[in-house]
C-alpha cells in the first residue's frame, strides 16, 4: 500500500465545547504541488469525557476522499486522529470536501470536518470547442494553450481522431502555444477529437479539444 505524504494543516479551528471529542482542528487547507496526484491531512482530537468514546462512522461527501480513524474506541483523556486521503483524479482548482464523524458520546453531535485543497492546472486550453457552419468558409481557426509551469511541462504530440481535420501546434512565446485547426471542407457535417499529450513533472497527461462542422 502506498503511503501518502501528510501535509500539515494551515488553518485550524478551535475546540468544540459541550462535546466529548475536543477537536484541535476541523478545517485543513492544503496547496498541492504541480503534478501531485493525491494528498492527505490529519484532523486531531481528544476524548475529554471520563469514559471511553467509540467512533461509529466516518464518511466523506466524495468517493475521492478516504477518511478513517486510527482505531474505534478512545479512552478518557486519550488523543486520536482522523486521516483523510484525497485522490485528485484529474480535478483542478479549489476542491472543498466534507467529512462527517459520528461517535457514541451521549447527546453529542456529529463533527463536520472540511478538507480544502488547491490543485494547480498545469495546462490551460481555451476554448475547448471549435465549430464551422456547414457551407461556410473552411478557414483555419485557432485556440490558445497556456502552460503555467513551462520548466516542468513537456509538450508532446497531437492526435486527431478524424483525418478530415488538420491540426498543428505553433509556439508563440515561453509557455504559450497556438493550436491551429482546419477542416478539409464544410459541405458536410464532420467532427473530431484532438488530443494534446503532455508530460507534467514526469507524469503523462492529455487534454482534449472537440471540433466539428455543423
Amino acid at each position: 500500500m502506498r503511503i501518502l505524504p501528510t501535509i500539515l494543516f494551515l488553518l485550524a479551528a478551535g475546540p468544540s465545547p459541550l462535546t466529548a471529542l475536543e477537536w484541535k482542528t476541523t478545517e485543513i487547507h492544503l496547496q498541492a504541488g504541480l503534478g501531485q496526484e493525491q494528498a492527505a491531512g490529519v484532523f486531531l482530537f481528544r476524548n475529554t469525557q471520563n469514559k471511553p468514546v467509540r467512533i461509529l462512522s466516518v464518511f466523506a461527501d466524495c468517493h475521492c476522499v478516504a477518511a478513517r480513524p486510527e482505531k474505534d474506541v478512545y479512552a478518557p483523556g486519550e488523543s486520536g486522529e482522523i486521516r483523510a486521503e484525497f485522490v485528485f483524479a484529474g480535478r483542478v482548482g479549489r476542491q472543498i470536501k466534507t467529512i462527517t464523524v459520528v461517535s457514541d458520546e451521549p447527546g453529542g453531535k456529529a463533527a463536520s470536518l472540511t478538507l480544502t485543497v488547491d490543485i494547480p492546472e498545469p495546462v490551460v486550453v481555451n476554448p475547448r470547442f471549435l465549430f464551422w457552419p456547414t457551407g461556410g468558409p473552411p478557414a483555419e481557426r485557432s485556440l490558445e494553450i497556456i502552460v503555467t509551469e513551462p520548466k516542468q511541462t513537456e509538450i508532446g504530440e497531437l492526435q486527431c481522431s478524424n483525418p478530415f481535420f488538420s491540426a498543428r501546434l505553433q509556439p508563440e512565446q515561453a509557455g504559450r502555444y497556438r493550436l491551429l485547426i482546419k477542416p478539409s471542407g464544410t459541405q458536410q457535417p464532420a467532427e473530431a477529437t484532438i488530443r494534446l499529450n503532455v508530460t507534467v513533472a514526469g507524469r503523462p497527461q492529455s487534454y482534449q479539444v472537440y471540433v466539428a462542422v455543423r
